[in-house]
């Protein structure tokens, strides 16, 4: 099937099919029309029994015999026409008395030596100059055959030829349309199409713009079809053969315009390639750029002379849509005073707006600290520049936080780096040591400073998964009710001797009531022995470490304070932050793990650690939910 749609001569050859089948199908049309219009393919059997022939004679009584009777009185010359076989017909005109019966006879010119067709009696009356009503029996009769060259002779001629083929040319009109149907279909497949080359081929007709193409068209198919309707109606077979040539040719442009159209369809974008089409871009083009011109020029003018302009243009407006021609001088007066107002109230509003507007301005470049004066401000005004001086308080805190993030991530690697590394190098040192000649002494204590640092590194490590599982949530809890006091009372009991060794002396207060709370023993003891823990590394030597249980107001309070050894020089979120030890040197050994650990095993029992530091005052204090009735 490709094939066939790319070879050029078929399609030549489909070409012409289309032309002879046009012709086919144009012909029996006619003929099918001319048939049912004389009833051929009823009771007609001669061409004097057709419409026409009856259509003719009324025709020729009235306009070639009656009128020219009642115009001149004189009708020798068509007399002699008659007799002289110069025309179709002959006649008989006779006066009657108004009942039908024959008075005077005027003129007769049938003679029964002649073979006539058919004829017809019609009963006509006329007022003469006097006023009074003659009337008159007009017979024609049509000669059988017609007199040659007349357009009688030249109908009958018509219907001798169709009348056998009454029956055919149905067959041949469906027949002729059904072929041309199947011809044009497999046109329209095969247009683009070319042999040889991939995909949709235009030709030169095809790259003209559509519309022009169709205007082109327009001009050879309408001449074409006026002629053709204009021949087809007279009864000369050249004129016909004309007509049938001009229809044919009409049908060859329609072709054309059709096959171009399918060509631009499957090439896509066919509306892209008309006169309309480019006009309609260009003047949408030219709009916008004259909008974006009108629009970029009004928008240099200052926003309040902007708004100003655009409320007095819309009140002159008003003004000359709503006067009347009887307003009076006080009622121009009075718009006058309202349009003032007006332009006052709009004028006061953009100049608040102007502010707002400025303010974001320079939020947008990062001055935060901008604040708008809101004291003459009001409604909406006033509540959108409180807004966006809160947006400038959140993002300076929202910038503070993020730096002091970024600080902190920094601090991050850095500790991250220096507590794994300061192990691992004296790991790799004294093993260095351990390979190179010693003595026994010596080697015993290169493995104890092994032993210690491995496990640091060890102690390190799991403090990372452990700091890891506590924050993501990941250690299973199992709360319970739990006794705070006597939890802190344990835990102090497992750390006097060590407390005790550094000089440190505890004071305790716990509550007379219940100190009920829900809690996991096992996480608990880990929080507080972090808590502690740290007491006995930093607390300064010869103070005092309190510890007070408190049960008030729904709530059950842990806290611990001492006096640290070193100058604290950080805060207390700081503090909470993974790596950051109090120990700014970083001279004792410890993760800085500790307090992040300790909050969120804290916050996996619902509770909450909170760090408070008061120059060299370190407070901790755990707070929990009170359970009442146990």
């Amino acid at each position: 099937m490709k094939k066939i749609r790319e070879n050029g001569l078929v399609k030549g050859i489909a070409v012409v099919l289309f032309v002879l089948l046009t012709a086919a199908a144009v012909f029996s049309c006619f003929g099918v029309m001319y048939c049912y219009g004389n009833d051929l393919y009823g009771d007609v059997r001669s061409f004097y029994s057709t419409w026409y022939a009856h259509t003719a004679i009324r025709h020729i009584a009235y306009s070639e015999i009656m009128e020219p009777y009642w115009e001149f009185g004189d009708l020798s010359n068509l007399v002699e026409a008659c007799r002289n076989r110069e025309v179709d017909f002959d006649f008989r005109l006779s006066e009657t008395d108004g009942n039908g019966v024959e008075t005077r006879q005027l003129i007769d010119t049938i003679r029964e030596d002649e073979t006539y067709g058919c004829s017809s009696l019609d009963h006509m009356e006329m007022t003469d100059a006097d006023g009074e009503t003659v009337h008159y029996s007009l017979t024609v009769a049509l000669r059988d055959p017609p007199v040659q060259g007349g357009s009688l002779y030249q109908y009958k001629r018509v219907f001798d030829v169709i009348y056998p083929l009454r029956s055919i040319v149905i067959v041949t009109l469906a027949l002729s349309v059904l072929l041309l149907l199947a011809d044009i279909v497999f046109l329209c497949c095969a247009a683009g199409h070319r042999r040889g080359r991939a995909g949709i081929t235009r030709n030169w007709a095809d790259k003209i713009p559509l519309d022009l193409y169709a205007a082109v068209l327009a001009v050879p198919f309408g001449m074409c079809l006026y002629l053709a309707v204009d021949g087809m109606g007279l009864a000369s077979p050249v004129w016909n053969a004309l007509g049938l040539l001009c229809l044919v040719l009409a049908a060859v442009a329609a072709l054309a315009g059709l096959l171009s159209l399918c060509t631009r369809v499957k090439a896509g974008r066919w509306w892209h390639n008309t006169i309309l089409f480019r006009l309609c871009h260009w003047l949408r083009r030219s709009g916008r750029t004259i909008c974006r011109l009108t629009v970029r020029s009004f928008r240099t003018i200052p926003l309040v002379w902007r708004s100003l302009l655009v409320t007095g243009a819309v009140l002159i407006l008003l003004l000359l849509l709503g006067y009347n021609g009887y307003w009076d001088g006080f009622s121009i007066f009075l718009y006058f005073l309202v349009s003032l107002a007006i332009l006052a109230a709009v004028g006061f509003g953009i100049l608040q707006m102007r502010r707002i507007q400025r303010a974001g301005e320079a939020l947008a470049a990062g001055r935060f600290e901008t604040k708008i004066d809101t004291r003459r401000m009001y409604w909406d005004f006033r509540r959108h520049a409180e807004h966006l001086n809160s947006i400038g308080d959140g993002m300076s805190i929202a910038l503070e936080q993020r730096m002091r993030s970024e600080r902190l991530k920094t601090e991050l690697i850095t500790n991250v780096s220096h507590d794994i590394k300061t192990p691992l190098t004296s790991i790799i040192n004294y093993v260095d040591l351990l390979q190179k000649p010693h003595d026994d002494e010596e080697g015993a204590h290169y493995l104890q400073v092994l032993q210690r640092q491995s496990a640091r590194l060890k102690k390190l490590t799991e403090d990372l998964v452990e700091a890891s599982k506590a924050s993501t949530g990941n250690l299973p809890v199992e709360l319970v009710p739990t006794n705070a006091a006597e939890s802190v009372n344990q835990a102090l009991g497992e750390y006097q001797e060590r407390l005790a060794a550094g000089g440190l002396s505890v004071v305790t207060t716990y509550p007379e009531d219940s100190a009920t709370i829900l809690a996991d023993g096992r996480l608990l003891w880990r929080v507080l022995d972090n808590l502690l823990g740290n007491v006995g590394k930093y607390a300064l030597a010869g103070t005092r470490v309190y510890v007070d249980v408190t049960a008030r107001n729904g709530k059950v309070g842990i806290s611990i304070k001492n006096i640290s050894r070193q100058q604290l020089n950080v805060s207390a979120d700081e503090l909470m932050e993974r790596f950051v030890r109090g120990d700014t040197a970083r001279s004792t050994e410890g993760s800085g793990l500790g307090l992040n650990i300790a909050r969120s095993l804290a916050e996996l029992q619902h509770g909450a650690l909170e760090l408070t530091v008061d120059g060299d005052l370190f407070k901790a204090a755990l707070l929990f939910d009170r359970v009442e009735g146990l």
